[in-house]
């Protein structure tokens, strides 16, 4: 079990197929009712369908495409149009609505990624210092790799979400508080290569980077990412929890648990094991979601333009079309445009129990989306943001 890496998010993208109906029989039967009921000429208009129309229905057949629960999509086009929608269920009858949160997964890294690069701003830190500097000798890691390295994953650490001891203890103990040390010292294993010489997504390096935030800061990652990206962006409907009960507000997150073929509801599930072994989850809106992605990369309100450049200089691990990401920043994903029909699209990707979630921004066309899934798997979520890309270039591309 592994969750919440681009990795895991590739083996979802490959063999998608575009789902097409057939229309055959209905127009075979409608020519036969035009030629029993009237000779007449119908100068009636033909209704014309509306871009928000044609975005919930891709998103409707995104759903439909696989087996999932239920999704929420939001598209802010480059004038500050903005269109959300959301189809399925949270849990029984009770409808996914577009003002439910779900948890964004490894989204949480591109806030992680933004500190740094404000506390570099700040003069606090340098990309390019060796992480000794901030933080104490642990086992397997060496202290020479750089901020930069932990950032990008070139630092060569073993990924603790691959350990299935983790995952065992997550599950034995749902209710245990842990800190991102206990973590690291207690699930990290030897390095997959030497630093700087190769890419590996890891999420020990971001544990290190919170570690990291916490020095600087003097305090844990919730309160940071509420003082210094919620509140100020009047991201209102997003917060970061460390595992306490999940309000109402919340989709109910879906997990095929024993692997029968078949969601099970895991809205209760006590998540604190797994939110503090991480420093804290994060759960936003696809409105939100979509609004963060804006101020980052179209509005450019978020990093001065250096630091943008920095995390915008992609390390490119992944080459062929099966894989969903074509490069990796500075906390951001350079996303495959041969998965995408060609469109040039970066943000990130995500997984988190019960969750999935995507976060993208189209710099060829100034747009940015959100799109969360209440399952795991996030199948239909990967055909949604196909659709919803298919509609909005297209309209883009007709109108301008």
């Amino acid at each position: 079990m592994s969750f919440a890496n681009v990795p895991f998010m590739n083996s979802l993208a490959k063999n998608r197929e575009t789902m097409k109906k057939s229309f055959i029989v209905l127009a075979l039967l409608s020519m036969q009712i035009w030629g029993l009921v009237s000779c007449s000429k119908d100068t009636s208009p033909t209704p014309q369908i509306t871009l928000g129309e044609e975005l919930q229905q891709a998103l409707d057949d995104g759903l439909a495409s696989f087996k999932g629960k239920g999704v929420s999509a939001t598209v802010i086009m480059p004038d500050g149009e903005t269109w959300t929608g959301a189809s399925g269920i949270s849990y029984g009858t009770k409808p996914v609505t577009t003002d439910m949160q779900f948890g964004a997964g490894s989204i949480a890294k591109t806030f992680t990624a933004v500190t740094i690069l404000q506390l570099v701003e700040e003069n606090g830190i340098t990309l390019d210092e060796p992480i000794s500097r901030w933080i104490s000798s642990y086992p397997h890691i060496d202290g020479s790799i750089t901020i930069r390295q932990l950032l990008n994953h070139t630092g060569g650490l073993y990924d603790f979400v691959k350990n299935d001891d983790y995952w065992v203890n997550i599950f034995d103990e749902p209710s245990r508080v842990w800190t991102p040390e206990e973590i690291i010292l207690e699930f990290n294993r030897e390095p997959v290569y030497p630093k700087g010489t190769d890419w590996h997504y890891s999420n020990t390096g971001y544990n290190l980077l919170r570690m990291i935030i916490g020095e600087l800061e003097g305090s844990g990652i919730p309160a940071v990412n509420e003082e210094r990206f919620f509140q100020p962006l009047g991201l209102s409907n997003t917060f970061t929890t460390m595992g306490a009960t999940l309000p109402p507000g919340v989709a109910h997150g879906w997990w095929d648990l024993n692997e029968d073929g078949n969601y099970d509801d895991f809205y209760s599930w006590q998540r604190t094991a797994f939110a503090t072994g991480i420093g804290g989850e994060v759960f936003t809106t696809s409105e939100e979601l979509a609004k963060w992605i804006k101020a980052l990369f179209h509005d450019g309100i978020v990093l001065n333009a250096q630091s943008l450049d920095q995390m915008l200089t992609f390390h490119s691990p992944c080459t062929g079309e099966e894989y969903l990401s074509a490069g990796y920043g500075l906390g951001v994903v350079l996303f495959n445009p041969q998965q995408f029909n060609d469109i040039r699209l970066y943000g990130h990707s995500g997984n988190a129990p019960g969750y999935a979630a995507m976060a993208a921004y189209l710099p060829d066309y100034g747009v940015s989306i959100g799109l969360m899934d209440n399952t795991e798997e996030g199948e239909a979520m990967f055909m949604s943001i196909s659709n919803i890309l298919d509609v909005v270039v297209s309209h883009l591309e007709t109108t301008q």
